[in-house]
């Protein structure tokens, strides 16, 4: 067994969450670093990581008339792990990803993305090797999203008009609710803030969505957009780690998605981004100027390095999602974003919000 697949089955036998509302990270960063040529290092992340997550409760099968009203509220992860869990043992784990994710993507910000995280890291763990540890990740990567499944403020280009805004220039003038006392907490508690708020659903209900055939381009042009928000962001880090790690996962679950599945999926991917961006984004905020920071932006062999040098999850998952964007439209910001977020992401408490 590598040490991939003890790391995940370690993750497996503890809670999706711990604290209240702390997601799990664990097997999302263990594949990074396995992504990121640093396995190696998984052994310590699972040292450092997993004391810190309680015992994984029990539960029982959740039968298919109660499952949607179970959705939602943190409640019921066993249930939810016993249920996807008996599901993939059952069938095949791409037939499953067809079929439960499309119901979920409306409650994509579950736990902060992290339901969709874990999938998208599970899948690209089976893509290299499907075994019974694999499959089961994708079980609680499902059970994760259920069990948080969140909806946002708003209905995606259900109001878009023909006059297409380039999405760089929504970006630009995205309504900000500009309340720094407001920023603190766990992130999906935040975004319940959002309600009601007009010019946010105004905002995402104008949103133009891509075309079934550009849905690739329109979240690689997200990914971007998020990666300078990020770059622009200092004091927020970790809000703006996931405005981008969202997005490219919903690249990972592109292949099991019909076109337009994959249109509505990249139309919540934008409401995630634009619900993080309204609660942390702030016009006068700038980069950091760090002569480090610029300088090993320009290796990828370092920035991979000092990241999983750091055993610090976000900073893994950040540089690991830019790297993958870098690969497939490069562009110098993903190389500024993940050698700020190898260098700068280090402190445990800067987790404390997802």
């Amino acid at each position: 067994m590598s040490n991939f697949d003890e790391a995940l089955e370690r993750f497996q036998q503890v809670d999706l969450e711990y604290s209240g509302g702390l997601a799990n990270h664990g097997p999302m960063g263990a594949e990074a670093l396995l992504s990121l040529g640093h396995q190696a290092k998984i052994p310590a992340l699972v040292d450092l990581y997993a004391p810190r997550l309680p015992p994984l409760p029990g539960g029982h099968f959740l039968t298919p008339s109660v499952r949607e009203a179970a959705r939602g509220g943190g409640g019921q992860r066993g249930d939810w792990v016993v249920t996807f869990e008996t599901i993939v043992v059952e069938q095949d784990w791409r037939e499953v990803i067809a079929r439960e994710v499309p119901p979920l993507l409306p409650g994509l910000f579950a736990g902060a993305g992290h339901g969709l995280l874990r999938v998208a890291h599970a899948v690209r763990a089976l893509e290299r090797e499907d075994n019974a540890i694999r499959r089961r990740e994708i079980a609680h990567g499902l059970a994760y999203w259920s069990s948080r499944f969140q909806t946002l403020p708003g209905a995606p280009g259900s109001r878009a008009s023909e006059a297409a805004v380039e999405l760089g220039e929504a970006i630009q003038h995205w309504p900000l609710v500009g309340d720094v006392g407001g920023r603190s907490g766990y992130f999906f508690h935040l975004a319940e803030g959002l309600s009601g708020w007009s010019p946010f659903v105004d905002a995402i209900d104008s949103l133009v969505l891509p075309e079934p055939g550009s849905v690739e381009a329109f979240l690689g042009r997200l990914c971007g957009c998020a990666a300078s928000l990020y770059v622009d962001h200092p004091t927020d880090r970790i809000a703006y780690v996931h405005a981008l790690t969202i997005p490219n996962a919903v690249r990972a679950l592109l292949p099991y998605l019909s076109p337009e599945e994959g249109v509505v999926a990249a139309g919540h991917a934008m409401q995630a981004v634009g619900a993080l961006h309204s609660i942390f984004g702030d016009r006068s905020s700038r980069p950091e100027e760090d002569e480090e920071v610029l300088r090993v932006a320009g290796d990828w062999d370092e920035i991979r390095y000092h990241a999983a040098c750091s055993i610090q999850e976000h900073s893994i998952k950040m540089v690991e999602a830019c790297w993958r964007e870098d690969r497939l439209t490069a562009d110098s910001i993903f190389r500024r974003a993940a050698a700020d977020a190898a260098l700068k992401i280090g402190g445990r408490g800067e987790a404390a919000q997802c």
